[in-house]
């Protein structure tokens, strides 16, 4: 009888033992995560400064001040070239609207068949 129960306290001290290195495992997974977190908190709030942003945006973008001729009313938009159609596949509707407002690259292949081949 003392032999059984010696054998199952061997056994649980070492399954406690595991579990003790589990959970030690778990912990600095959270805390690496965490770092992580804060690390990408702080390069977002970087990159979302907004003095940084009008740098690169006078840098790297020619806008201006808005001049009383830009501004048109929705009579003065041109048409549209195209009448989309309507359809039950949302992507396809998408793509016919983004087809529309668009130019077709010459390269393109001519018939729809060959576009899901490609």
């Amino acid at each position: 009888m003392a032999f059984c129960v010696g054998l199952g306290l061997f056994r649980v001290k070492y399954q406690v033992m595991a579990l003790e290195k589990d959970h030690k495992h778990a912990v600095k997974s959270i805390a690496e995560a965490k770092e992580s977190i804060h690390m990408l908190k702080a390069e977002l709030t970087h990159l979302n400064d907004p003095a940084r942003l009008q740098k690169l945006s006078s840098t790297h973008l020619s806008f201006g001040a808005l001049k009383p001729s830009q501004i048109v009313t929705i009579a003065e938009l041109p048409k549209r070239t195209k009448e989309i159609k309507v359809s039950q596949d949302p992507i396809e509707a998408l793509m016919d609207a983004v087809n529309a407002v668009t130019p077709q690259a010459t390269t393109s292949p001519s018939s729809p068949e060959e576009n899901h081949a490609a």
